[in-house]
């Protein structure tokens, strides 16, 4: 069985996201590792925004919200949770 992993960001603003644009937060996860896959969600409807997350080093997950409209949404103060799932686990 797979390791799951949880890490929090509480009370992320990003202000409002332009065109075309990507904000990122870092989160950690303790035992996070490179290739692990990763879900993430957030507290609130963040408008027509884009949210994703990779791990991009060790005990580090990287949580983007992208832009892909013409607007320029601002979805306020945001909690996000992410959870990893040990790619070691999956054999």
């Amino acid at each position: 069985m797979s390791a799951i992993l949880k890490g929090t960001a509480l009370a992320w603003n990003t202000g409002a996201v332009t065109d075309q644009e990507e904000i990122t937060q870092e989160v950690t996860v303790t035992g996070a590792v490179l290739g692990d896959f990763v879900q993430v969600a957030s507290s609130l409807d963040i408008v027509d925004l884009i949210l994703t997350a990779q791990v991009t080093a060790t005990d580090t997950v990287t949580a983007s919200i992208g832009n892909q409209t013409t607007g320029t949404p601002d979805p306020g103060t945001i909690d996000i949770t992410c959870l990893v799932y040990s790619r070691s686990g999956l054999t």
